[in-house]
């Protein structure tokens, strides 16, 4: 995870969506990672295999039963009430 490519991603019209997508899966209870390729977003689960020229740019993880920890670049956590 890079904080540069982090912020490539974010500009990017699909990342809220993503993001939202990966919190969905790991309420589920399925981790999630959100990968960058510098033109598209994915969303895959974790254990799936990562897919080519990629970058992660985030982490879904269910925390409890009502919380999702988005991990970062840097150490950085978000976490969503779900």
């Amino acid at each position: 995870m890079s904080i540069e490519a982090e912020r490539a991603a974010q500009a990017h019209r699909g990342y809220d969506d993503a993001l939202r997508c990966a919190v969905k899966m790991a309420a589920e209870g399925h981790e999630a990672s959100v990968y960058w390729n510098g033109v598209e977003l994915f969303v895959r689960s974790s254990y799936a295999p990562k897919p080519p020229n990629v970058e992660v740019i985030c982490i879904a993880q269910q925390w409890d039963e009502r919380t999702v920890q988005l991990r970062f670049a840097g150490a950085r956590s978000e976490w969503v009430r779900v």
